[in-house]
């Protein structure tokens, strides 16, 4: 006998519109923040932001809703729209926020790599990780072309493959913004944008340990490194620890520096 349905109350659902223009416009803020075209502080007006990408202004704000409620955008009442400053206190919660993922990330692939290894498979174990040596020898060429931008994108990019190599959709989703999130703690510093000067040495650290399976190291490795960037960022730490826009110009004109 076929079994009868029973009648569902359903919710009052909202008709399904094209999301493809709302998602594009949340994208290019997204980027326009990563990159720095928009910067802490900077105003997002909805009129002419609107405009220049040629949607509604209502698809817009659904867009800036999106990177309210991720942290990326603040709305002041009766001032509207800006790009999210990192005070003392944001940083110290966004810290806290992204060691618990990380310890996470760094956890599932170390156990990962471990189980390829207890199985003999050392040449998938080294696989697993190939995108994370990619990243350390791009940001080694960075450093060394005196591009720093491009060597936090290449660390930011490290933090993003851990994350991808967990195989989670809930951590890739998380780090996909925390590593906006970070880049905007960097914008934020009144000292300007800056990397740390041994950043490929604490990458060796991070997958010297992933590479053992050992994720205990892994986790120490990470939690020494993001303590490092919440003191550089909330309270400054030594300049000659760290690399800032306009140093590396500085030192071609000086080289006694």
């Amino acid at each position: 006998m076929p079994v009868p349905h029973r009648s569902v109350n359903l919710p009052l659902l909202q008709p399904i519109r094209r999301p493809s223009i709302i998602d594009q416009a949340e994208l290019e803020l997204r980027e326009a923040i990563y990159a720095g075209d928009l910067r802490p502080g900077d105003p997002v007006p909805e009129v002419q932001v609107s405009s220049q990408m040629g949607i509604s202004r209502s698809s817009l704000r659904e867009a800036c809703q999106r990177l309210v409620r991720d942290g990326l955008l603040t709305q002041f009442p009766g001032r509207g729209l800006f790009v999210t400053t990192m005070d003392a206190a944001t940083m110290s919660d966004f810290i806290a926020y992204r060691l618990g993922i990380e310890m996470q990330t760094a956890s599932v692939v170390a156990a990962r790599v471990t189980a390829l290894r207890e199985a003999g498979d050392d040449e998938g174990a080294d696989a697993l990780l190939a995108p994370l040596h990619e990243q350390l020898a791009l940001s080694r060429a960075a450093l060394e072309a005196g591009s720093l931008i491009e060597a936090g994108n290449a660390d930011l990019d490290l933090h993003l493959r851990l994350a991808e190599l967990s195989q989670n959709q809930f951590l890739v989703s998380a780090m996909n913004t925390i590593v906006i999130l970070t880049r905007m703690g960097s914008f934020s510093d009144p000292r300007g944008y800056g990397v740390r000067a041994d950043l490929t040495a604490q990458h060796e650290a991070l997958l010297q340990a992933l590479r053992a399976g050992d994720a205990a190291a892994a986790r120490a490795v990470l939690r020494g490194n993001l303590q490092e960037l919440a003191d550089r960022l909330r309270s400054g730490a030594e300049e000659s620890e760290v690399l800032r826009e306009g140093d590396l110009e500085d030192r071609e004109e000086d080289p006694q520096r």
